[in-house]
């Protein structure tokens, strides 16, 4: 339902704007032409997609799975590269859902008053979540709306079930937050003053004066993060933070001494945060071994269907049906997702298809670093996208977040608007 949903909704959109052009009623702010590599293969991986989940296309190339259980229980008709077609037709759905997101945010975010007001419809909802789960976290009630948490007990997850779905969500809101700071405090009337304790008060002045929602919404994202307890969560948001700071300062509108003080800022507010609820965060880090974690031997396992699946994958959604064949006794969770996202998509897409969707995101990621040396004002925007690029990028390697619907979706709503403020809005527009 969630998919339908968010589907029909991002569709309605679609087609709205497609009539406006079609009408003459507007001009895109954007044609294929300026993302034609990324559409290219991002075309190449839908199609192939859709092969996936033919049946009885090619006799040749459906899983050998299928061959199986027609000699056991008779002929079926449902033959086909996926081991499961309707799982690999919803996978597609899904991924253009997030493809319309992104072009929507594309095209509505030229102008840099538009990108600021997705990144802050980011912030505020982050908010929202982040009260929520420190209310629900703070009082006990270990519930998520109206039901019962059975998993993640002492763990702030807000309306998420898995803490680290959670954490890389709250990092988005924070890696935003503190891009919408930085420009804030850069346009902020700093005055002659020359000596850094100045400065520093002024800046701080700034922040509780006109800033404070931002600054109310960082505190609180920060504090949810911590008090999540993902591990990975909190070191990718780490990590973000530390791009985005870091590629401020090499911009031409932000000055590096001010990155800098950002930096021990954001390293005061964690320290602070640790110390008020880090405890059982640092215990976790404390304890962790790969010796006691199935997850390498989950990633050995997949590795190893990965080789037999070949080039053509098991089908986009069919990991926990190709999985089952695959896991030894040496494995005792329940796995229905790899944990590493790259895996994950290798095995049911194939290798080509695989490195091609990856493409798209390493497109992303260039496309923003030559926003980041190429644009002198708004140039934040692209350190945003830069930087939660290397968040999620991060997170996937041991987690499953960006199979999170919300997770993913929010993701490319930020990468929309980082993506259109790569070029200046007095660019003229693309006529296709």
């Amino acid at each position: 339902m969630e998919l339908g949903l968010a589907a029909s909704i991002v569709g309605g959109v679609l087609a709205v704007w497609s009539g406006r052009i079609a009408l003459g009623l507007q001009d895109p702010a954007f044609g294929l032409r300026s993302l034609w590599p990324a559409a290219l293969l991002f075309a190449g991986v839908v199609a192939w997609i859709i092969v996936q989940s033919q049946v009885r296309l090619v006799a040749a190339w459906n899983h050998p799975l299928w061959e199986m259980s027609a000699a056991a229980l008779g002929e079926s008709r449902w033959k086909a590269i996926s081991l499961d077609p309707f799982a690999t037709v919803l996978g597609l759905a899904r991924l253009l859902t997030y493809a319309g997101i992104f072009w929507i945010a594309f095209q509505y975010a030229r102008r840099s008053l538009r990108a600021r007001q997705i990144l802050l419809a980011v912030v505020y909802a982050g908010l929202a979540y982040a009260v929520y789960g420190l209310v629900i976290y703070l009082t006990g009630s270990e519930t998520i709306l109206i039901f019962r948490k059975h998993a993640y007990l002492g763990d702030v997850t807000s309306t998420f079930v898995n803490r680290n779905s959670y954490a890389t969500y709250a990092g988005l809101g924070l890696v935003c937050t503190t891009g919408l700071l930085l420009v804030l405090l850069t346009q902020g009337p700093l005055g002659p003053a020359t000596d850094l304790k100045q400065r520093v008060a002024r800046l701080a002045e700034i922040a509780i004066g006109r800033g404070w929602p931002l600054l109310l919404a960082w505190i609180a994202l920060m504090t949810a993060l911590v008090l999540s307890h993902s591990r990975a969560g909190v070191a990718s948001t780490i990590l973000g933070l530390i791009v985005l700071l870091t590629a401020a300062g090499l911009t031409r509108a932000i000055d590096r001494r001010f990155a800098l003080i950002s930096a021990g800022v954001c390293v005061v507010g964690f320290v602070w945060a640790f110390g008020v609820g880090g405890d059982q965060l640092i215990g976790r880090l404390m304890q962790t071994s790969l010796a006691s974690e199935e997850r390498p031997l989950v990633y050995s396992r997949t590795m190893a269907a990965i080789g037999d699946s070949g080039g053509l994958g098991t089908g986009l959604g069919t990991f926990e049906e190709a999985f089952r064949f695959y896991r030894t006794s040496d494995i005792n969770g329940h796995f229905n997702m790899a944990h590493n996202t790259y895996l994950e998509n290798v095995l049911e897409l194939g290798v080509p298809a695989a490195l091609a969707l990856f493409g798209v995101f390493a497109f992303f990621l260039g496309l923003c670093a030559w926003g980041i040396r190429q644009r002198r004002r708004d140039s934040v925007y692209p350190c945003v996208g830069f930087a939660v690029s290397v968040l999620v990028a991060t997170h996937a390697t041991v987690d499953f977040s960006l199979q999170i619907p919300a997770v993913t979706a929010t993701y490319m709503l930020i990468m929309g608007a980082a993506c259109a403020q790569c070029w200046s809005s007095r660019r003229p527009a693309d006529p296709w």
